[in-house]
């Protein structure tokens, strides 16, 4: 057999939180009972610290809506008390407020909605880990600098008046001998100050490089290709590259899918393909890659934990030729391959990869601004322009794929958000109890996504917030007949 190594860890990835690379903020849209709700969290950069959090409604009669951390090990049982969100003034329907998350690892926020239908509770996974470091202004700096300078030289200047003037009974003349003696205590006194900022400094700079240590980086997937015959074979041995674990809980179906794996093509990033490798060991995952031309690729993986945390790992792989006609391991693996790209332009039908169908942008003519709670509305229409029923795929009317030209943001939506479905099963399964005596999750209790024979509609949104402005590229993945389809389109976030 012949091996080929794939290549260099990709290093522009950095920031991550469920799901996502690059792009930190949690999206929800769903129900909390008989309300509709969209969610979104705003994780800290630093834990401890402030999650954000706005919640807004379709219901015009909501009496209350509130909000709950609850850490996976702790429960809903071992949690604090919900807090009330505020009403933002000036939007109607719209509560606001913030949920400290003390520890690292998998939280979810319980959003609970009262009103004259009743109570209803959604839940909301977040991540929770340190992904910045808050810098210190300049000017701050500046100004805090002259305050030592001043504090220092008002302690020196007490030192020296306390070993000279003051022990001068009052009227008193100060001598030269009570002036010597005053300033050789200060002569003393300077350097031990000097070395007490020094110890402060050295003790500054260790916190800020454990704190450091404890930035998350996604994790990395090393991978290593197999050729035999007519097999070309990606294996992925998923470790930690932090400080700390993140992966401290087994891996769980989402989709029914161990991993949804994407390669990305960084030649023109115009292919792109959509694999679930299969476990083989507890971080070891296999794949076919079927066609897919040589070269080199972005790889993002998305994995879900026990605990209820999303993760993605993240390489660059040089991808060999195929030695022959590649058969895809898994029947919902699939791949495309685009010409031409099409911007995102109100009203104009793209001709989808197989003919009879076409997909349009149907979120108006209004620039998409970063940092702003959005929908990517498509629509899906038939050779005589009717809007068609969507097969579900995966348990989803669509899948959408968004990544930054520059590779520093990956995202794999759906229409309910960046939320993973089966975060949601596990901490609602370890609320009912369905556990072991030794916390594990009983895993048999997940709900299956098999939706087959059901149709959805051809209008299909996607609720997102772009974390910056720049360009990117966006793969719609619908399934309007017996195959998945895939429509690819072009942005600019000013």
């Amino acid at each position: 057999m012949k091996r080929v190594a794939a290549l260099l860890f990709a290093a522009f990835v950095s920031v991550v939180a469920a799901a996502h690379i690059g792009s930190p903020n949690v999206v929800f849209d769903g129900s909390a009972g008989p309300y509709a709700v969209r969610v979104v969290v705003r994780p800290p950069e630093v834990v401890p610290g402030l999650a954000d959090v706005i919640v807004r409604t379709a219901s015009p009669d909501i009496q209350r809506v509130s909000i709950r951390p609850v850490f996976w090990r702790a429960g809903v049982r071992g949690s604090p008390s919900g807090d009330v969100l505020t009403p933002v003034r000036g939007q109607t329907q719209v509560y606001s407020g913030q949920l400290w998350l003390m520890a690292y690892g998998s939280y979810s926020v319980y959003v609970t909605v009262d009103g004259p239908r009743g109570s209803g509770t959604a839940i909301v996974p977040v991540s929770s880990f340190a992904t910045g470091r808050l810098a210190l202004p300049a000017g701050l700096g500046a100004i805090l600098v002259v305050l030592g300078v001043v504090l220092v030289a008002g302690f020196l200047t007490l030192v020296h008046a306390g070993a000279g003037e003051s022990l001068v009974a009052p009227g008193e003349m100060v001598t030269s001998a009570v002036r010597r003696r005053a300033s050789r205590i200060t002569f003393v006194m300077a350097p031990l100050i000097a070395l007490a900022l020094f110890g402060g400094a050295k003790w500054w700079g260790a916190e800020d490089f454990d704190y450091r240590r404890h930035l998350f980086a996604s994790p990395k997937a090393d991978a290593e290709f197999t050729l035999d015959g007519s097999h070309r074979t990606l294996r992925l041995t998923v470790r930690d590259t932090a400080a700390f674990h993140s992966i401290y809980s087994p891996v769980v179906p989402d989709h029914g899918k161990m991993m949804h794996l994407f390669l990305i093509g960084r030649n023109g990033a115009q292919t792109m393909a959509h694999l679930h490798p299969v476990q083989t060991d507890s971080l070891v995952f296999t794949t076919e890659v079927p066609w897919l031309p040589a070269g080199r690729y972005h790889l993002f993986g998305d994995i879900a934990l026990e605990n209820g945390l999303g993760l993605t790992v993240a390489n660059e792989i040089d991808l060999p030729a195929a030695p022959g006609e590649v058969t895809p391991s898994d029947s919902d693996d699939t791949w495309d391959r685009t010409p031409t790209i099409t911007p995102l332009v109100a009203n104009e039908p793209r001709p989808l990869s197989g003919g009879g169908y076409t997909m349009t942008w149907a979120g108006g003519d209004a620039p998409l601004q970063a940092r702003t709670p959005l929908d990517l509305r498509f629509s899906v229409r038939d050779s005589a322009g009717k809007v068609v029923a969507l097969h579900p795929y995966l348990g989803m009317a669509g899948h959408a794929i968004v990544v930054a030209n520059d590779g520093s943001v990956f995202i794999h939506l759906h229409p309910m958000g960046t939320v993973p479905m089966v975060a949601q099963q596990v901490f609602a399964l370890r609320d009912q109890g369905d556990t072991t005596s030794a916390g594990r999750l009983i895993t048999t209790s997940l709900a299956s996504t098999d939706m087959a024979g059901m149709s959805m509609s051809g209008d299909v949104s996607f609720p997102y917030e772009f974390p910056k402005a720049g360009r990117y590229r966006l793969w719609v993945q619908v399934k309007p007949a017996d195959r998945v389809l895939t429509g690819v389109f072009d942005v600019e976030v000013p």
